[in-house]
């Protein structure tokens, strides 16, 4: 009887397990600006899908549920792909994702760590990231690497900044030289409403410093499991509760959210964590 009642609870644990790390929500935010911008702007971010086939149909469920939120424009914020340890794997189902993605809303694609580790190891994925670079700006897809476009329709520019790999630390969170972002990425423009895709939250405050209106970060997958009341346990950096574990943080004028991805790698647990898609609304107060 004791060994029947322990592969009982093994058994709806595992249930329990898998139940909560598959599907995932729609969160929304609705955000203000004094700056005279079209609109309002309606945008979708996904962050970290890690190669992961989230609806388990060639992600064609989650391609549906982005066309019915009837999105202006498709930010993407890190960590599409995954750069394995085994240099054969290949990224058909994020290749195939973005694909679709492309031929149905305008795609702005910001680096995560993963896409930048794919590009420096180059002796080890040799000519594999300029074969999937290729690839998305074929789609039509702007790569923000350090750059942006500015979208003189609506008054908005968008910005990537790649996060140096050697700020992604385990167990701690490296300090960032001040006026670092303003460095690679210029002054931004004082009249356009920016926004700045940044893929670790961690370095909140040098974005504060660089003064973007809204930054957009992932990375942390809302910390793989979430107690209430309390937040994210453990960060892929393995760091306990993380500050910046998911939602919307605000500091001088500056807004930041973080998404607790739409996908997952190596341990794919989520409990009381839902993957989510992210729409954000932009709407002027000074029309």
């Amino acid at each position: 009887m004791a060994y029947a009642g322990i592969i009982v609870l093994v058994v709806l644990l595992g249930v329990f397990v898998y139940r909560q790390g598959s599907g995932y929500n729609i969160v929304e935010y609705e955000l203000t600006t004094e700056k005279k911008i079209a609109s309002p702007i309606r945008f979708v971010m996904l962050s970290d899908l890690h190669d992961t086939d989230v609806t388990h149909d060639g992600n064609k469920g989650l391609i549906e549920a982005i066309e019915a939120l009837a999105p202006d424009f498709v930010i993407l914020a890190g960590d599409v792909i995954t750069s394995y340890k085994d240099p054969s794997r290949d990224h058909h189902v994020s290749r195939d994702l973005l694909g679709r993605l492309s031929s149905k809303f305008k795609v702005y694609y910001g680096l995560g760590n993963h896409e930048q580790r794919f590009r420096k190891d180059d002796d080890k994925y040799p000519g594999r990231f300029a074969e999937f670079e290729n690839y998305v700006k074929n789609c039509g897809i702007d790569i923000l690497s350090d750059d942006h476009k500015d979208l003189d329709d609506k008054n908005i520019s968008i910005y990537g900044f790649d996060v140096p790999l050697e700020y992604y630390r385990r167990f701690r969170t490296a300090g960032i030289p001040e006026g670092f972002a303003a460095e690679k990425l210029g002054d931004l423009p004082q009249d356009r409403y920016s926004i700045l895709i940044a893929h670790d939250p961690e370095l909140f405050d040098e974005y504060v410093r660089f003064g973007p209106d809204l930054v957009l970060s992932g990375h942390l997958h809302g910390g793989m499991i979430v107690l209430p009341g309390i937040g994210g346990v453990i960060s892929p950096q393995l760091q306990l509760f993380p500050k910046y574990d998911f939602g919307v943080f605000t500091k001088k004028d500056t807004t930041m959210i973080v998404s607790r991805g739409i996908g997952w790698h190596s341990i794919p647990l989520r409990i009381f964590n839902k993957a989510e898609i992210v729409t954000v609304t932009i709407s002027s107060v000074n029309k």
